[in-house]
Protein backbone atom coordinates (compact mmCIF):
# COMPACT_ATOMS: atom_id res chain seq x y z
CA UNK A 1 0.00 0.00 0.00
CA UNK A 2 2.98 2.51 0.58
CA UNK A 3 4.25 1.99 -2.93
CA UNK A 4 0.88 2.84 -4.14
CA UNK A 5 0.46 5.60 -2.32
CA UNK A 6 3.97 7.10 -3.30
CA UNK A 7 2.70 6.09 -6.91
CA UNK A 8 0.18 8.20 -6.72
CA UNK A 9 1.78 10.89 -5.38
CA UNK A 10 3.90 11.11 -8.12
CA UNK A 11 1.69 10.79 -10.74
CA UNK A 12 2.36 14.19 -11.30
CA UNK A 13 5.83 13.81 -12.15
CA UNK A 14 6.02 10.68 -14.18
CA UNK A 15 9.46 11.26 -15.22
CA UNK A 16 11.14 10.50 -11.15
CA UNK A 17 8.41 7.32 -10.87
CA UNK A 18 8.85 5.26 -13.88
CA UNK A 19 11.95 4.34 -13.11
CA UNK A 20 11.22 3.80 -9.26
CA UNK A 21 8.48 1.84 -11.08
CA UNK A 22 10.31 -0.61 -13.37
CA UNK A 23 13.28 -1.33 -10.37
CA UNK A 24 10.09 -2.59 -8.13
CA UNK A 25 9.12 -4.69 -11.49
CA UNK A 26 12.72 -6.32 -11.96
CA UNK A 27 12.40 -7.18 -8.31
CA UNK A 28 9.28 -8.89 -8.38
CA UNK A 29 10.35 -11.53 -10.25
CA UNK A 30 12.60 -12.50 -8.01
CA UNK A 31 9.32 -12.93 -5.73
CA UNK A 32 8.47 -15.31 -7.85
CA UNK A 33 5.04 -12.78 -9.43
CA UNK A 34 4.34 -13.28 -13.09
CA UNK A 35 2.04 -11.22 -15.05
CA UNK A 36 -1.14 -12.75 -14.66
CA UNK A 37 -0.42 -11.77 -10.84
CA UNK A 38 -1.40 -8.56 -11.76
CA UNK A 39 -4.76 -8.58 -12.72
CA UNK A 40 -5.49 -10.67 -9.38
CA UNK A 41 -4.25 -7.54 -7.71
CA UNK A 42 -5.83 -4.92 -9.42
CA UNK A 43 -9.13 -6.75 -8.61
CA UNK A 44 -8.70 -7.32 -4.76
CA UNK A 45 -7.28 -3.70 -5.33
CA UNK A 46 -10.75 -2.63 -6.29
CA UNK A 47 -12.37 -4.20 -4.33
CA UNK A 48 -11.22 -3.50 -0.92
CA UNK A 49 -11.33 0.23 -2.07
CA UNK A 50 -15.03 -0.16 -2.71
CA UNK A 51 -15.06 -1.75 0.38
CA UNK A 52 -13.69 1.14 2.32
CA UNK A 53 -14.76 4.09 0.44
CA UNK A 54 -18.30 2.93 0.51
CA UNK A 55 -20.76 5.51 -1.20
CA UNK A 56 -17.37 7.51 -2.38
CA UNK A 57 -16.01 4.73 -4.40
CA UNK A 58 -18.50 6.12 -7.37
CA UNK A 59 -17.53 5.17 -10.85
CA UNK A 60 -15.06 7.85 -11.56
CA UNK A 61 -13.17 6.84 -8.56
CA UNK A 62 -13.29 3.56 -9.37
CA UNK A 63 -11.77 4.37 -13.15
CA UNK A 64 -9.31 6.79 -11.73
CA UNK A 65 -7.99 4.05 -9.97
CA UNK A 66 -8.02 1.28 -12.44
CA UNK A 67 -6.40 3.82 -14.72
CA UNK A 68 -3.03 4.47 -11.84
CA UNK A 69 -2.87 0.65 -11.26
CA UNK A 70 -3.26 -0.17 -15.21
CA UNK A 71 0.13 2.38 -15.44
CA UNK A 72 1.99 0.82 -12.87
CA UNK A 73 1.25 -2.72 -13.57
CA UNK A 74 2.05 -2.31 -17.09
CA UNK A 75 5.44 -0.78 -16.05
CA UNK A 76 6.24 -3.44 -13.82
CA UNK A 77 5.30 -6.14 -16.52
CA UNK A 78 7.28 -4.40 -18.58
CA UNK A 79 10.38 -4.34 -16.82
CA UNK A 80 10.37 -7.84 -15.61
CA UNK A 81 10.41 -8.75 -19.46
CA UNK A 82 13.08 -6.77 -20.07
CA UNK A 83 15.16 -8.24 -17.50
CA UNK A 84 13.90 -12.07 -18.14
CA UNK A 85 14.48 -11.70 -21.62
CA UNK A 86 18.33 -10.57 -20.88
CA UNK A 87 18.87 -13.16 -18.61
Amino acid sequence: MGMIQAAVQGLDDLEALVPVVQILGKRHVDYGVESAHYGTVAEALLWTLGQGLGDDFTPDVEAAWTNVYTLLAQTMIAAAEEMTETV
